[in-house]
């Protein structure tokens, strides 16, 4: 009671000492307009008729729920002063107005204009006439959308209480039931609720709900995503009996000397009791089975119309603890009873688990975790309004993938999502809709002026209490990018006090007392490796975000697992970001392309142009390249080769509370010509953290291969609720030597070759088959790659190489020697601005079976540029040879930072299928370790590629000219060739958009180089 007077006396001073210009403002226009004539934040309450239906957790289905989504009557404006003033009125004729979607934001909808800026607010613009003055935002721009619609009570609910519930509505509101104001809101991700029962009539009501685009509370929502407006989440109303269950807390914890006992309690707040009444609250506790765990009634602790149930703590011996791995829930169901036979029937599913931080580390049931995460926004084509359907694709997609953790970026979601990850097992970091990243975080943070305190704390409040029974919720997190200061330290506080059982943490706490986490993002291998050798720490370090996956990315993220892996308390960190924030767009072309800021309105719209696109998956979730090596490097079993000879493994489960024997391994010995040699499959008992080693047994490899390759697959013993059928978890896969000196089992070609060499640049200007010429270009040495998104940003890459003109090069002849058999160039390279990059030499040597020999030897002017994109050779074939067929690393896109996830083996595939369409063309297509390639037409005729040692490739259905010009998808176009990269090195790809750049062991050094391709001619008899 003290602190909620605090609160109160800190909220009223604040509106007096107001000046008296501010007090005449309208309150969406105050940061302490957080609400009007709300009821208090509470867990849900949703009624049911019967325990079944508490038991499936339907409560849509609830003949005591009805939804109000749908299609509403809409009016728009971009002017306040314009808005119809009194729509609200039920006699209002809204005939002439258009129809709208509900939920859905509303510039999805033909209305306004989506904004994607990242750290700036989107209103302190030229466009707008307006600049950051809190809590002020622009009046004369300020769009206001007019909801309308009817509804009809249900007649059973003759009698009873009767809720409005509007679950998310961006930014500020006011709503009407039949021309009465019930009130306002400001806080866009968490539901806020009233009491209509008295301002209902029977027959058909009228519901008005008048939205205001920006608010005062659009201070506190700067966060990395487009910026929508209007009702983007669920309208519906409920209906209680007059005595009801107001609210509830449940603990379902563990104790903490076994963490094998559970320990039950309930804390039931309970309004709306008639006088004399005493209604009775039993509770039952049911297992998967539906079998009864606990039950009993709970003696109330009346005041009034209220009264307060609690059920001390009661240890419930050897219960099924909930974790990501084994997300076992028990039901909980409630029944509020009156002497009249009145019942409120609610429930939900509960999971009994400690959340802690214990000696420096942070631990589920006891036990150290790592942090397998990525982050979440919420974003679908209709935009921040994610169908339930999305939500299970999500939730499913990231089990597949071995992510055991979802940090809610950045603000409380959709409360169906809390319901999956119970269900389906992800550890989840509930954040507060806070971050005002736009004031900066020095002095005029927001997290420094206390006036701001009243709204922080609403928010953090809301989060809380709606959400604090799920057991996946293991962190709170106070927000987002605001700095820090006193309401921060002040929400920490609130939190702490109210929840002793989950860790709260904050990034930009950083080392100051409010955060349980040292919770950085984007920090090197290099500063986790600092941080835990200190020995002054007791906070463990899980990056918020990290491995910014923005274009062709996540490059490292080894790097990073190998430091989790080995340092107690680097404890992992979730990958930023989810999924990519833009929307499929059809231009004037009829092409399709997918949008980014900047992609609507004037040119001069505010704009972060394509950093809202970093997902593992794109906007359909359709998985991008990268997504493959975090599936790969978040894997829960991990091996290593021992002894080849005796194919003797290594196995070490890095499963938390899962022994090893709950899955098959299966192995198997491959030759490097596809063969297989042997294979088997295996039970391993271990149990978790556990490292066992077992043989397999000696194999014979032929003679006749150079390498074999051992393949080892593990799959769960009975099918996951994640998955339609018995999924691969984790694999790896060890190169087994056999006879180095066994020779290639190609037929020797009978085919007529010839070979011109240009005289002008020394390249290879021709390699004809019988007559027919195969090269569309000629063969250049090549230092250059269409910039990815993160060579934009990395230091040493693409303003080094454009700055070097890497991406102009030309060659200069000094000397062409030839004779049948070949030649030797020398050249001297050069860029746009006729500077030398280099000499290079070039040595052709054609045999008579056609094989062509191409070693190339650069030595580079090493103060023109510190780093090469790539160090390769480069040419265009007509688009007829697009069949690409290969031994190497696949058959998903690889750098020599992230290939972890290829498997070397024999593929086919096409120049199409190789291209991945990031949402801004770049490099792409890429393959590593690669033993040899071939590319023919339909027929077979072709080229076949390959090297000393194993080199990296792409084939692409577009020129690099083509793809380094366009900025979406829709502006690639073909030219009638294929273009090819066979590259000696390549640099990796690292994660600069946020973050490190390429790590130096990643890197292509500009020094020389020697490396040597093999050409045959491939002819289909």
């Amino acid at each position: 009671m003290k602190k909620r007077s605090f609160l109160l006396l800190t909220y009223l001073l604040g509106i007096t000492l107001l000046p008296l210009a501010a007090q005449s403002l309208p309150e969406w226009q105050s940061q302490y307009a957080v609400g009007l004539n709300k009821l208090a934040p509470h867990s849900y309450v949703w009624p049911y008729q019967n325990e079944q239906d508490v038991l499936k957790g339907e409560h849509e289905r609830s003949p005591y729920f009805q939804s109000l989504n749908g299609t509403w009557k809409f009016h728009w404006v971009k002017n306040p002063d314009n808005r119809p003033k009194d729509f609200y009125q039920p006699d209002f004729y809204t005939g002439g107005w258009a129809d709208i979607q509900v939920p859905g934001n509303w510039e999805r909808q033909g209305y306004g204009l989506p904004i994607y800026v990242n750290e700036t607010y989107e209103f302190d613009d030229k466009l707008f006439n307006f600049k950051k003055n809190p809590p002020l935002v622009p009046y004369e721009e300020n769009e206001v959308g007019s909801y309308r619609r009817t509804f009809t009570v249900p007649e059973n609910w003759e009698g009873r209480r009767v809720v409005l519930c509007l679950e998310g509505v961006i930014s500020f509101y006011y709503v009407w039931v039949n021309g009465e104001l019930l009130g306002y809101n400001m806080g866009s991700k968490t539901p806020s609720e009233w009491d209509i029962t008295d301002h209902l009539k029977k027959g058909e009501n009228s519901l008005a709900v008048e939205v205001y685009r920006w608010s005062a509370g659009s201070y506190l929502e700067c966060q990395d995503f487009w910026r929508l407006s209007g009702i983007e989440r669920d309208v519906y109303l409920y209906s209680t009996p007059k005595a009801h269950i107001a609210d509830y807390t449940v603990t379902a914890s563990l104790e903490k000397e076994n963490y094998r006992d559970g320990i039950f309690g309930l804390d039931v707040q309970v309004e709306g009791i008639q006088a004399d009444e005493k209604p009775v609250l039993s509770y039952e506790l049911l297992d998967q089975q539906n079998k009864e765990v606990f039950s009993g009634k709970v003696e109330g602790n009346f005041s009034g119309a209220t009264a307060n149930y609690r059920l001390a703590d009661q240890a419930l011996p050897k219960v099924n603890a909930w974790s990501a791995e084994n997300p076992y829930l028990y039901q909980l169901v409630m029944k509020l009873e009156t002497a009249s036979g009145d019942q409120h029937l609610t429930g939900r599913a509960i999971g009994f688990r400690t959340s802690e931080i214990k000696n420096g580390q942070f631990c589920i049931n006891g036990k150290p975790i790592l942090v397998k995460g990525t982050n979440r926004h919420e974003h679908s084509q209709q935009g921040r309004t994610v169908s339930k359907e999305l939500m299970l694709k999500d939730v499913l997609l990231m089990k597949q993938n071995n992510i055991n953790t979802v940090r809610n970026s950045h603000y409380p979601t959709h409360p169906y999502w809390y319901e999956l990850c119970n269900k389906y097992g992800l550890y989840m970091i509930d954040e507060a809709n806070i971050e005002s990243h736009g004031m900066g975080y020095g002095p005029a943070s927001l997290a420094k002026d206390s006036t701001w305190l009243t709204a922080h704390l609403d928010r953090t409040r809301r989060m809380f209490e709606r959400s604090k029974n799920h057991p996946a919720i293991v962190i709170w997190s106070l927000g987002n990018e605001a700095g820090n200061g006193i309401n921060f330290e002040r929400t920490y506080d609130w939190l702490k006090a109210h929840d002793s059982s989950r860790p709260v943490q904050y990034e930009r706490a950083e080392e100051n007392y409010n955060t349980d986490i040292y919770c950085r993002m984007y920090r090197s291998v290099e500063d986790i490796k600092a941080y835990v050798s200190r020995d002054d720490i007791y906070r463990p370090f899980i990056l918020c975000e990290y491995v910014h996956a923005m274009g062709n990315s996540v490059g490292g993220l080894k790097d990073y697992w190998d430091v989790f892996e080995s340092e107690p308390m680097a404890q992992g960190g979730c990958v930023w970001d989810w999924v990519d924030q833009s929307f499929r767009e059809i231009d004037e072309n009829g092409k399709w392309f997918w949008s980014y800021g900047g992609d609507y309105g004037p040119e001069n719209v505010p704009s972060f142009g394509s950093f809202c696109c970093n997902g593992l998956v794109n906007a359909a979730r359709e998985p991008h390249p990268h997504l493959y090596e975090v599936k790969k490097v978040y894997q829960n079993i991990k091996s290593q080769l021992v002894d080849p000879k005796n194919l003797t493994i290594s196995v070490k489960n890095w499963f938390d509370f899962t022994n090893l024997n709950a899955y098959t391994l299966h192995w198997k010995v491959t030759g490097d010509n596809g063969q297989l040699i042997a294979s088997g499959k295996e039970v391993v008992d271990a149990e978790p953290q556990e490292t066992v080693t077992i043989s397999l047994g000696k194999v014979n490899l032929p003679k006749q291969i150079a390498e074999a390759y051992l393949d080892l697959s593990w799959t769960p013993n009975v099918k996951p609720i994640w998955s339609d059928s018995i999924p691969e978890v984790a694999y790896d896969q060890f190169v087994i030597t056999a006879n180095p000196k066994a020779k290639s089992a190609a037929s020797p070609s009978t085919a007529q070759v010839a070979i011109q060499i240009d005289e002008q640049t020394g390249a290879l200007k021709s390699y004809t088959i019988n007559g027919e010429e195969m090269l569309a270009s000629p063969v250049v040495l090549s230092l250059y790659r269409p910039i990815t998104e993160n060579d934009n940003r990395d230091w040493n890459s693409a303003r080094q190489w454009k700055a070097a003109g890497l991406n102009s090069l030309q060659q200069k002849a000094v000397s062409v020697k030839t004779n049948a058999k070949g030649g030797t160039a020398v050249v001297e390279l050069v860029n746009g601005k006729n500077q030398k990059v280099g000499d290079v030499t070039f040595v052709y040597s054609l045999d008579k079976a056609g094989k062509l020999n191409m070693e190339t030897k650069l030595t580079p002017v090493d103060t023109l540029v510190k780093t090469y994109a790539r160090v390769g050779l480069t040419f265009e074939m007509a688009d007829q040879f697009n069949r690409v067929n290969y031994l190497g690393r696949g058959d998903h896109e690889t750098q020599a930072d992230r290939k972890q996830s290829g498997r070397i083996g024999i593929y086919q595939t096409t120049a199409e299928r190789m291209f991945h369409y990031y949402v801004v063309p770049q490099a792409t297509g890429n393959r590593t370790d690669t033993r040899w390639m071939k590319l023919t037409d339909k027929a077979g005729n072709g080229l076949s590629f390959d090297s000393s040692k194993p080199f990296q490739f792409s084939v692409r259905p577009y020129t690099d000219e083509v793809i380094e010009q366009a900025k979406h998808i829709n502006e690639l176009y073909k030219t009638g060739t294929v273009t090819i990269h066979l590259d000696a090195e390549q640099t990796g790809v690292g994660t600069a958009t946020c973050g490190p750049g390429v790590l130096p062991q990643y890197q292509v050094p500009a020094t020389d180089y020697r490396f040597q391709f093999s050409v045959r001619p491939l002819v289909k008899k």
